[in-house]
Parts: structure tokens; sequence; C-alpha cells
């Protein structure tokens, strides 16, 4: 199943606020949605699901680990670079700002010792993430031409592609 295109590009987290009465509007938060994966920068990337206003992200490789719960939300597009998502579980409100609509790239790639990477592009940056399932996993983002998205030196090699969006 295909990410429906609104979604798909670079998004900026703005903010979010919980019910507790905590928030957040400094820390830098960077997600990349691509026809069917996301890298988040918080440091998890995987299958990201949509039915309807429901978004579902099911990371596979993620560090520090998440928890059992399912991480999803309910959203709402306020324009078409400005997105409300609000937890199903109604805990939280985060309020996003798309900075890189695209076209967006992006290809799954494994190796031999079950790691998994991804590489996602858009119109002016790039966003890599590899690990194994379970164990430590990186991410990074950068200004760029999508078409250049590699993953870098420490990632090691024998990389293949199993799955692309193109």
């Amino acid at each position: 199943m295909m990410v429906p295109a609104p979604y798909r590009g670079l998004w900026r987290r703005e903010g979010i606020w919980r019910t507790d009465g905590s928030s957040d509007t400094t820390t830098p938060v960077l997600w990349f949605q691509s026809a069917r994966w996301h890298i988040d920068s918080r440091g998890f990337a995987g299958v990201t699901m949509v039915d309807g206003v429901r978004c579902e992200w099911h990371p596979e490789i993620a560090f520090p680990p998440l928890g059992p719960e399912i991480d999803a939300g309910t959203m709402r597009f306020d324009s078409a670079d400005k997105l409300e998502e609000t937890g199903v579980d109604g805990s939280y409100r985060e309020l996003w700002v798309r900075i890189d609509a695209g076209p967006v790239r992006a290809q799954r790639l494994q190796r031999d010792d079950g790691a998994l990477a991804w590489l996602i592009g858009g119109a002016g940056w790039t966003a890599w993430a590899y690990g194994h399932p379970g164990g430590m996993a990186q991410c990074g983002f950068a200004r760029g031409d999508g078409g250049a998205a590699t993953l870098p030196p420490e990632a090691g090699s024998a990389w293949r592609v199993s799955a692309s969006d193109d």
C-alpha cells in the first residue's frame, strides 16, 4: 500500500504539546516520508501505513529501541505544507511544516548479515538510515540533490537494493 502523495516530502516539527502539560518547540525533529518508508531524525526508519486520516509508523530499525505501543496519529492537513498530528490515544498534538515537497525517491537496502538501510531524497534534501533490527541504528539528514543520497562510509559495504519507490 502506498502512502498518499500529500504526506510525501521532508517535514520539520514545529512543536509537540502533551496532555500532561509539557511541550517542546525547540528540539529539531525531521521526518522524511516516501511512498512507502520513513526516516525520522529521532533515530528510526521503516514502513508507513495510512488508512484514511490515521497514519502509522512501523520502524524496522530504531535506536534507542521503541516500546511495544503502536506509533499512530490522526492527521489533519491545515494546508498542503502544514500538518497537525494528534496521537490516537489523545496524549499529544504535533505540528509539522513541509520543507521539501519532492519529488521524493527512496530505496530500501539490505545486507546478508541482516542489516537494513534506507536512502530517501527530495528536491533539496537527502536522508539515510541504517542498522540491525533490535540493535544500534544511525540516521542523518543533509541539504543536497536527492539523486545523490548515499550511505556514509561507516555503514560498511555489500548493500543491495531490496526495493525502490521509483
